[in-house]
């Protein structure tokens, strides 16, 4: 394990801007007390509806439930963590996959080790692109694994139609390109958005197709390897087609969708609660497509985000904490409520495999969209996150930005991200 450092904090603080089987083996009998939890939008939404049955059952917690912003709840973590001091940490914090390695490392005794409070009965539940990343080098499940973000391709069949565009051809990412092509002649609409402020989903897809992201899982850095190169290309040529809308974030994104000047949006399963909340005047336009590949028959899936509950180690309730986390992941029931009313895929074997996500969805005009997410959920490919994954992020989403707006060539932008990222953490490139 690597030891907290004021650099590392810094950097953080800049970084950040009815199924329940437990036997609860080592938990009291009679559990009571206050119970924090901080979370972020559409999670926390989640959890304070699931409140009032949870505290049906045991009467006797009280569960408070804080929405915070993603960035607010990381910056108040690191800085409660880093003081060590109790009353500036909840019981429970979400937390995403690639955020837990980093804080795994750091403050290693930060988060309580689920699995010696009897989780390990739960762990084969779950698919394995979610839950390996929250397992610790002891073989210890370090958060309860709530929802995931297997990605697709959100599209407005009318603009589809009305640009004569057939989304059943759209198989290779050379087909989606031609297609936005087609979509800007025939309706002078772009295809999709891209964010330059902050993470590029396109590009993590990418290297995810190819069974990697920012580190190989050796922790090796991958911007030397086929799969980078490939990936910044193909974003490239999406640019040169000229069927980008550019964006600063991702709310810009979403307005441009809103106002039909974007008729696709490549993302996690959880754009549907954003097109469902924002967009309600456009219900029965929208459909779901997997992701394009590189070759026929390529990895479609990929991840993009997904939640994840850690009880702190200060926490002064783990009982309480341990049985409103398990109740959250493990709960079908709860699993399902959360994918159709946030569109929050589960991780949740059981609950992929639930008839109701089976059945179409009215917004989507009909179409049986939990039944694609499942497909590619059980297909996400397992990546290493590594405690480096922020740096990571923000060296290649510079690259991005130089190849796409400064016209640096790919070869240029890649090798420059790769030798800062490898002098700055003492990793090495890739043997991919």
């Amino acid at each position: 394990m690597r030891y907290k450092t004021p650099a590392f904090l810094a950097f953080m603080l800049l970084a950040v801007g009815g199924c329940n089987e437990s036997t609860e083996p080592n938990l009291s009998d009679e559990p009571s007390g206050d119970l924090t939890v901080w979370a972020w939008n559409l999670e926390a939404d989640y959890l304070l509806d699931i409140v009032p049955d949870f505290e049906e059952m045991y009467p006797n917690i009280n569960v408070h439930i804080l929405k915070l912003s993603g960035d607010q709840v990381y910056q108040r973590l690191t800085t409660g963590l880093a003081a060590g001091v109790e009353s500036q940490l909840p019981d429970l914090v979400q937390v995403e996959n690639q955020r837990i390695d980093l804080y795994m490392e750091n403050f290693s005794e930060s988060f309580v080790n689920l699995s010696e409070m009897g989780f390990d009965e739960h762990r084969d539940k779950f698919v394995e692109g979610k839950i390996a990343p929250l397992i610790n080098d002891d073989d210890g499940v370090m958060a309860f694994p709530r929802d995931t973000g297997p990605m697709a391709v959100f599209y407005r069949e009318d603009l589809f139609e009305e640009a004569g565009i057939d989304p059943d051809e759209i198989v290779t990412w050379d087909d989606y390109i031609a297609a936005g092509e087609q979509m800007l002649e025939e309706t002078g609409t772009l295809m999709t958005g891209m964010q330059f402020n902050g993470d590029t989903q396109f590009y993590r897809a990418m290297l995810q197709q190819h069974e990697l992201l920012y580190f190989d899982l050796d922790g090796n850095v991958t911007a030397n390897t086929d799969a980078a190169y490939r990936s910044m290309e193909t974003l490239k040529a999406m640019d040169d087609a000229g069927i980008f809308l550019y964006a600063s974030t991702g709310e810009e994104v979403n307005a441009a969708i809103k106002n039909d000047a974007v008729a696709s949006v490549i993302s996690g399963s959880w754009q549907k609660g954003i097109i469902e909340d924002q967009m309600p005047e456009q219900e029965g336009l929208w459909r779901v497509m997997k992701m394009p590949v590189f070759e026929e028959g390529g990895l479609t899936a990929a991840n993009d985000g997904g939640s994840n509950l850690a009880i702190t180690s200060v926490s002064s309730n783990k009982e309480a904490a341990y049985l409103f986390g398990e109740f959250a992941s493990v709960n079908v029931d709860n699993q399902v409520y959360g994918a159709l009313a946030y569109g929050a895929y589960p991780a949740l074997i059981g609950a992929i495999d639930h008839p109701q996500l089976a059945e179409g969805d009215e917004f989507f005009g009909g179409q049986e969209i939990f039944t694609l997410f499942g497909e590619e959920a059980v297909d996400l490919p397992v990546v290493n996150f590594t405690d480096d994954y922020l740096r990571a992020q923000n060296n290649f989403n510079d690259a991005i930005g130089r190849v796409i707006l400064e016209n640096v060539s790919v070869a240029e932008g890649l090798e420059t991200a790769g030798n800062r990222l490898e002098a700055a953490t003492g990793r090495e490139a890739s043997d991919e």
